[in-house]
């Protein structure tokens, strides 16, 4: 995680600026601006590693594996094709906790480049996906937290509807060209 990170925080400073698309579309108006769901926008970084440690060990293999994957290809399509969410909007939470993290995380992710595909979605959805490998009755929780964590980027403006669009699709490629077992030779 943490070198997935820097990867894309490096490729942030070094290609940023030079952004060829705009991933804004009239549909993003209608998402609403709660910059007060930073903290459900930020949880993966800390709930992420501690729920990984409740998968068996073949399925924790399977994630690591689809999810390097899936930060090099993602990484690769930000250097090729630049992308940017439209600037954020003012926010009106103050030098209150959840106003300084915000602005932190802001201040971290400037320019607000490497939009789509979305890491932070196509991650969340590659853990649901093993998460309903090893614990299907929990069905329900897992949609619920991947659901919570993709509405974040949305209503934090991190990302717009394309970019989730797009994160969901890539992780979804990966897993379908990649089996989950690959056959022993004979």
């Amino acid at each position: 995680m943490v070198i997935s990170l820097s990867g894309y925080l490096l490729v942030l400073k070094w290609r940023g600026d030079h952004a060829r698309f705009i991933t804004h579309t009239d549909l993003d108006d209608i998402v609403p601006f709660q910059p007060e769901w930073v903290w459900v926008y930020l949880i993966p970084y800390l709930v992420g590693p501690a729920v990984m440690g409740f998968l068996r060990g073949s399925t924790f293999n399977w994630y690591i594996s689809r999810g390097i994957a899936v930060v090099i290809v993602t990484l690769i399509i930000f250097i090729l094709v630049p992308t940017q969410t439209e600037k954020r909007p003012p926010h009106n939470l103050g030098m209150s906790l959840t106003g300084r993290l915000y602005q932190n995380m802001i201040a971290i992710d400037e320019p607000p480049a490497n939009a789509a595909p979305s890491l932070h979605v196509s991650l969340t959805f590659l853990l649901g996906l093993a998460l309903l490998m090893d614990f299907p009755r929990w069905w329900w929780l897992t949609v619920i937290g991947v659901g919570s964590v993709w509405l974040a980027t949305l209503f934090t403006r991190q990302h717009h509807l394309v970019d989730v669009g797009t994160g969901i699709l890539l992780a979804s490629l990966v897993v379908c060209a990649w089996p989950r077992r690959c056959k022993t030779p004979s």
